[in-house]
């Protein structure tokens, strides 16, 4: 089975069905992937770290 895409109005109405925890959970998992740099940081740090074992 294909994995569809699912549209906006699907995704709404799926977090429509969520529990407000869920919403939140998913709204700050949504904050991280796409506004905070924090992790790109962190990973830039590890990978210089790692690079500088060698």
């Amino acid at each position: 089975m294909a994995n569809k895409q699912m549209t906006a109005d699907e995704i709404l109405e799926a977090i429509q069905k969520m529990s407000n925890e869920e919403r939140w959970k998913l709204f700050d998992k949504m904050y991280d992937l796409y506004y905070s740099k924090e992790h790109l940081i962190i990973k830039a740090k590890r990978k210089y770290l790692e690079e500088d074992d060698y």
